[in-house]
């Protein structure tokens, strides 16, 4: 797998060693968050959160510039932020599908280019592009690669934007990716439906051993849309791949208000279990240590948890 959308336009000095926060820049608010080793394994070192005011980014589009920097520079000065891995919304990437030849990851690379236009409205000279191949149980042993690709311009403003307040990012990552390395298992048995719901929008993502399969954004109206949406995403996925989806998970602050009426969308699904996304799952010993944290409040916070480490 390519490491980060960032490494296409410049790869990282091989002996960058410094520490990094996860920082995410959503249509309601700035997010980041760091860890640290000590004794007790890694630990939250930083953390915080400032909401943004409405019609400052809609669907990752940034409507009032010189708030956000405004916002922003505070934000960083605060946290002392420098080094970060930063999210790209789910709107601003194309997600999809292509069986692949080859026989190293630079072949694989170089297949998926010369075809991006048959996928994507962009040539591969106007876009950044990753892919993670697909588990070979939910392909019926195809070799077939998830791509993720964002327009270049839009990475380039982003590295603008962060770089006028001081930051340096070393990666881009869409969130699904982000909630899938913190919040679920590579359980190869598996396949994940992750539901993130936000403040105006929610996504829903499909995820086999890390790897995400399918994703859409639905803009958030009652729960009845949005549990048709579920539901049709199930059908989707079982009548395209035949593959089952094995749990839901639950993210974001305004999540438990759907808890109970998901298993109603599950059609056709036996045994599936519905929980809430444990966001600490992959990051830290809880037996050990109590982040600082609230469990309520890490909901909102498990994107910057999946930015923050090492990937």
């Amino acid at each position: 797998m390519h490491k980060s959308l960032f490494f296409k336009l410049f790869p990282p000095p091989k002996y960058m060693t410094t520490r990094f926060s996860g920082l995410e820049i959503s249509d309601d608010a700035i997010r980041c968050l760091q860890y640290s080793p000590s004794a007790h394994g890694q630990v939250i070192s930083k953390y915080d959160q400032v909401l943004l005011p409405d019609d400052t980014i809609f669907g990752g589009d940034i409507k009032n510039e010189p708030i956000l920097i405004d916002l922003l520079k505070k934000f960083v000065k605060k946290n002392d932020l420098n080094y970060v891995s930063v999210s790209i919304p789910e709107e601003k990437a194309y997600l999809f599908q292509m069986d692949v030849v080859g026989d190293s990851k630079k072949d694989i690379s170089q297949n998926i280019e010369f075809k991006l236009e048959e996928n994507v409205p962009l040539s591969a000279k106007d876009a950044v592009f990753y892919f993670d191949l697909m588990p070979l149980e939910v392909t019926n042993g195809v070799l077939r690669a998830s791509v993720s690709v964002v327009p270049r311009t839009y990475v380039e403003k982003q590295i603008s934007l962060l770089q006028s307040v001081g930051l340096s990012p070393i990666a881009f990552e869409v969130v699904p990716k982000s909630i899938a390395r913190v919040a679920l298992d590579n359980d190869p048995k598996n396949t994940s439906m992750i539901i993130h719901v936000m403040k105006n929008k929610t996504g829903i993502h499909i995820v086999s051993e890390g790897v995400v399969c399918f994703t859409s954004t639905v803009i958030l109206g009652d729960g009845k849309s949005l549990f048709q949406q579920i539901e049709n995403t199930v059908k989707y996925w079982s009548s395209h791949l035949g593959a089952m989806i094995n749990n839901v998970v639950l993210a974001g602050s305004s999540a438990e208000q759907y808890e109970e009426g998901i298993p109603s969308a599950l059609v056709g699904i036996q045994n599936c279990s519905v929980t809430i996304v444990n966001t600490w799952r992959n990051a830290l010993n809880l037996e050990l240590y109590t982040p600082p944290v609230s469990k309520f409040d890490s909901l909102d916070y498990v994107v910057v948890a999946g930015l923050a480490l090492d990937q």
